[in-house]
């Protein structure tokens, strides 16, 4: 009598719980939503956050409200999402740093593959390879054999140690067999600053931190790391074109706490695809260099995992580690 008892219990608990999870998706949004930045306001990963936040507000019918919680190479941020309630409320502006810190760190405060759940891949974000306009390299045969001659190699510039651009530095030096020299600065802004000044021969760097410049006149890229060239630099060959096929990018994608229920995911998913689908969005994306991409909930994960794994290889030949 007991155990039927006991058993009945559970099943109006079960019930009840069903009932609340039902209940809390059938309203979803009812209040603004946070999408968690985890780097300082103004970057990148910032600014492509707040050109969608609007649109994506109105097609859910709440405010998206953007908060940034820089740190410890986006570690704070992203595990002030993990920690939050898995109910839809709390989202993540996800970046190639999910990939890149597992090889970087030998300790980790969330495993990013089962503590977040994708949503949607994003955009990404094409490495290039950058030199000075006054250079005398002019196109990458002319970078891999003047590194060859030098003895002390070329030098070059990344927005910093363990980037998605230092890390596709390595990896071309590693299949071009370039004399490479890496050449960590705090961010794009200081990596470029050096380039047109003179004290690096060249940079690995995404297109939009040194748009300005190769505008009027100072930097010139010479390849992107990308199988199919850009829209945005038509005229710029892919490392595929030049015998060297490799695929660099940092990206940025929406993700939420485990244990969301599918059907907010699946709704944040339709609402983030309409979203990007919008003239103005995609204007604003597309002027900071990027390639809008979409995907679904389980191509995202696929593509954590495979970069994961990639990077964690280059990581590990060039023995890089965070500083």
């Amino acid at each position: 009598m007991k155990l039927k008892f006991h058993s009945i219990l559970l099943f109006i608990l079960y019930l009840m719980s069903a009932a609340s999870t039902w209940g809390q998706t059938v309203n979803y949004p009812n209040r603004p939503i946070r999408i968690i930045v985890p780097y300082a306001a103004g970057g990148g990963t910032d600014s492509a956050a707040r050109a969608m936040s609007q649109k994506l507000g109105q097609l859910l019918g709440q405010p998206i409200i953007i908060e940034n919680k820089p740190g410890a190479s986006t570690q704070v941020g992203t595990l002030s999402v993990v920690k939050a309630s898995p109910d839809g409320y709390t989202l993540l502006m996800g970046t190639a740093n999910l990939a890149t810190n597992v090889a970087l760190f030998d300790k980790m405060p969330y495993d990013a593959q089962k503590d977040l759940k994708p949503v949607s891949l994003i955009t990404k974000v094409p490495v290039y390879i950058f030199v000075p306009s006054n250079s005398s390299i002019k196109n990458v045969p002319d970078l891999i054999s003047k590194s060859k001659s030098n003895p002390d190699g070329l030098s070059y510039a990344s927005p910093g140690n363990g980037s998605s651009a230092h890390l596709a530095g390595e990896l071309f030096k590693n299949d071009s067999k370039s004399n490479l020299q890496h050449i960590p600065y705090k961010g794009s802004s200081e990596a470029t600053t050096a380039l047109i000044g003179g004290q690096v021969q060249l940079s690995f760097d995404n297109y939009g931190p040194v748009m300005a410049q190769v505008k009027s006149g100072n930097a010139t890229p010479i390849a992107i790391a990308m199988p199919a060239r850009s829209s945005l630099t038509p005229n710029i060959p892919t490392l595929k074109e030049l015998g060297y096929p490799m695929e660099a990018y940092s990206w940025w994608g929406i993700l939420a706490p485990t244990g969301t229920p599918a059907p907010i995911i699946e709704k944040l998913n339709t609402a983030i695809q309409t979203t990007l689908k919008d003239p103005e969005v995609r204007e604003s994306l597309q002027k900071q260099g990027v390639e809008i991409i979409g995907s679904t909930p389980t191509e995202f994960a696929d593509h954590i995992k495979a970069e994961t794994v990639k990077w964690s290889q280059v990581s590990k030949q060039a023995n890089i580690k965070a500083e």
